[in-house]
């Protein structure tokens, strides 16, 4: 099996062996050894929950550095649509792509319009999925169905996302420029640390055209210097932008951008889990497509952003009334829809199955199961392991002994 890279890093040194990560990891994916945290990858989907809520900075993300954009000669930046709802109220987003290209790019491209072009893809390719539809936008939720759920990887959209389509664009752009791919830098702004991970996991069937994803968080004081010396002068300048594009930012924005009927949305991993248990359990036939999201609220939710996320939420459904927004995608050709459309966007690379053959690992379930039952089912933690079935699983897997439950000994 390749090793899959993970964004989400643990800084030992400042662990003190709290547990908070632990309890709150949605994943099960942290257990506490000799008063320290251990992050087991294999389960991990750069979530970032550890991020937001460890006080002590044992948990970070493994970022890319504004510094990177100087190793290229021409350099173009991909915002997240986020970027435009951080700055406490309505900015004119013209103003606010001034400030990023201020930071020593080129160009910073509409991601908007790669949003327009995907939105047309997913409602030809959803005919052509099995129902319920499943959003590919959010990469830890992808790599949530990847590690959990490999049987409703059939029901996951087959589409690039818009950071990818614009990548794409920029590519083909430069390239009939007569640049050199080497001399093009492409970087996303990220709101969130799975997208750092979607970047740089060259594990993955496809390489992407991605150059670094620079976080939110980082750029973040320098733009609202920016934006606040200049906003009292600037003159309201008109925007390209759509709709769509705006909209993906919140939970429901997708959906709602293409008038669609019969859809879920969900936000926040353990509420995704839900949807995905009962999915794979059979119900929602009669739903159409669900848009998940890792972070709650949608992309808003991102622990690399600043703004309070509700606040964030509002300022993107307003955007509407101050911008003169236009669908600007017109039409799909069949060409274009299979560039962006890919049969293998996912990864099948992980493996956390409880033995190698079908015998054997039976064998582990029974003795896993008999484990539980003798287990007194209140999750403590004191073993060192999220949960009671975790600690049980541990054991069968050999990573922790029975005598670690302070209950059966």
């Amino acid at each position: 099996m390749k090793e899959i890279y993970h964004s989400v890093k643990l800084v030992e040194e400042n662990c003190i062996g709290c547990s908070r990560c632990m309890t709150k990891c949605p994943m099960e994916a942290i257990r506490l050894k000799n008063s320290k945290a251990v992050i087991y990858e294999e389960k991990c989907i750069d979530c970032g929950e550890c991020i937001k809520v460890c006080q002590h900075n044992a948990h970070k993300a493994d970022l890319d550095d504004i510094e990177a954009i100087k190793d290229f000669k021409v350099k173009v930046v991909i915002p997240s649509v986020t970027i435009y709802t951080q700055f406490g109220s309505y900015i004119n987003p013209s103003l606010i792509n001034e400030a990023v290209k201020s930071l020593g790019f080129d160009e910073v491209y509409d991601i908007t319009y790669a949003c327009d072009i995907v939105s047309e893809i997913i409602k030809k390719e959803i005919e052509n999925t099995p129902k319920p539809v499943i959003g590919s936008f959010c990469p830890a939720v992808v790599r949530l169905i990847e590690v959990n759920y490999p049987t409703l990887i059939e029901h996951v959209i087959k589409v690039l996302t818009p950071i990818e389509v614009a990548a794409s664009l920029i590519r083909e752009k430069y390239a009939k420029l007569n640049y050199k791919p080497e001399d093009v830098g492409i970087f996303y702004i990220t709101p969130c640390v799975s997208w750092i991970t979607k970047v740089k996991n060259t594990a993955l069937n496809r390489k992407s055209q991605i150059n670094g994803a620079i976080p939110m968080s980082d750029i973040y004081p320098s733009l609202l210097k920016y934006v606040n010396k200049n906003k009292s002068s600037y003159t309201e300048k008109s925007t390209n932008m759509s709709y769509t594009g705006v909209l993906w930012a919140v939970s429901g924005g997708q959906c709602r951008s293409m008038e669609m009927d019969e859809f879920i949305s969900v936000d926040g991993t353990k509420n995704v889990i839900k949807v995905l248990n009962d999915i794979e359990n059979g119900k929602f036939s009669d739903v159409k497509y669900v848009e998940p999201y890792a972070c709650d609220g949608g992309c808003v939710g991102g622990v690399l952003l600043v703004e309070n996320p509700y606040n964030a939420k509002r300022i993107a459904l307003n955007l509407n009334e101050h911008i003169n927004f236009e669908y600007r995608f017109g039409g799909l050709s069949d060409g274009l829809k299979n560039k962006f459309t890919v049969e293998n966007n996912i990864n099948k690379n992980y493996d956390i199955k409880l033995a190698d053959d079908f015998e054997s690992a039976v064998k582990k379930m029974k003795y896993m199961n008999n484990i539980i039952n003798s287990l007194p089912g209140n999750d403590c933690g004191q073993c060192g392991s999220p949960s009671c079935r975790a600690f049980a699983e541990d054991v069968v897997k050999g990573l922790s002994s029975l005598n670690e439950c302070k209950f059966i000994r």
